[in-house]
């Protein structure tokens, strides 16, 4: 059990590789709050302040020999690093330079503040060994978090790494359900209505006067709703901006919406230039915004603005007059995860404003 313990002394204490970084900010820290009594024994005014840019710059200098030291060791050491002996002299030697900063650092606050300093490790040799192993012990430490922080940040990355797979996965899967739906009123439902038009054309003329105009007034019916209606909701499924335009495809969605809701459109020439995969991304965002805007506003006027600047930076935002909600009751259901999905996959930003009885904004911006 003794010898465990050891052990697990021994690997706490390293050996560890040295962060320049780490250890910078480490002992910047450490020193600065040691020298805190010097500033806060300055009147208020412009001698606290300058007390402060002088412990400023008084920290500096063991912490930045530190780091120096660190980082050449790392980078021109020709000896092995796994060696806990080696280490701990590495370890020992770049404490022996507070021999060097000790003299300097009391002379400026002694002669500056009238101030004493002292390092207990420059004390005897004793007090060396026993703050060698204080410095090991915080170095091992601050290791461990350093290196625990890794794994977090990689368990995050994995996370998102999984998330965008499952988005892309959710927008392949709406993009493939739409175009099973759009062929099927393309190939079948269509065929259909000219199948059953061509037939009540039949029937009419073996009919009598009356009956034949009652024939044709339905086949005119079933005529608008094949070249009008049942076009422009296959256009909506399965928009075709490459050799159409944004414009065009909203203004066919929200055609479907005009009667319950006043919406205006602007979409400048830049955007339109873009590329298609990143038009349907708007396309689709603006879509969710809207049936959101139409259901769960209940809206009566929506705003849709599309711009892209000289940068390439390209902005949606769709607002509308609804009574608004809360924040954290907008991002819920299956359209908000949809935006959220392509926001993702063109490396969006989403923002919302919206306040209960203030309407709603979603605002998205789009990198070059």
């Amino acid at each position: 059990m003794k010898n465990l313990r050891i052990t697990r002394l021994l690997r706490l204490i390293g050996p560890y590789p040295f962060s320049p970084y780490l250890i910078f900010l480490f002992f910047f820290a450490l020193f600065f709050s040691r020298f805190i009594p010097v500033v806060v024994d300055q009147p208020r005014g412009i001698a606290r302040c300058v007390a402060v840019i002088v412990v400023l710059l008084i920290s500096l200098i063991p912490s930045s020999l530190f780091a120096i030291y660190a980082y050449l060791i790392q980078k021109f050491r020709r000896w092995g690093s796994q060696s806990l002996t080696v280490y701990v002299c590495e370890v020992a030697l770049g404490q022996s330079i507070m021999f060097i900063c000790a003299p300097l650092i009391r002379m400026i606050l002694l002669n500056v503040y009238n101030a004493k300093f002292e390092v207990a490790a420059t004390f005897s040799p004793g007090t060396f060994v026993g703050s060698l192993l204080i410095v090991l012990l915080s170095l091992g430490i601050m290791h461990r978090v350093e290196r625990s922080i890794a794994i977090r940040l990689v368990l995050a990355n994995e996370l998102v790494a999984k998330l965008e797979i499952d988005r892309a996965e959710l927008i392949k899967a709406d993009e493939a359900i739409r175009e099973q739906a759009s062929q099927f009123l393309h190939n079948r439902v269509q065929s259909d209505l000219m199948v059953v038009g061509i037939e009540l054309k039949s029937i009419a003329m073996q009919s009598s006067v009356e009956i034949s105009e009652m024939i044709d007034r339905v086949i005119l019916r079933l005529e608008n709703t094949r070249a009008s209606d049942l076009k422009n909701l296959i256009q909506i499924l399965t928009p075709n901006l490459e050799s159409g335009t944004l414009s065009s495809a909203l203004d066919i969605l929200l055609k479907q919406n005009r009667s319950n809701l006043d919406v205006s459109l602007k979409i400048d020439t830049k955007t339109e230039a873009l590329a298609s995969s990143i038009l349907l991304g708007i396309f689709r965002i603006s879509e969710q915004a809207i049936l959101n805007s139409l259901i769960h506003g209940p809206a009566k006027r929506v705003q849709v603005r599309v711009s892209t600047d000289s940068a390439g930076v390209t902005e949606l935002v769709v607002s509308d007059d609804g009574p608004g909600v809360r924040i954290e009751a907008a991002n819920a259901g299956v359209g908000t995860a949809i935006i959220d999905s392509w926001v993702g996959i063109l490396k969006g930003i989403k923002e919302i404003d919206s306040t209960p009885g203030h309407g709603y904004q979603l605002r998205v911006t789009f990198p070059k």
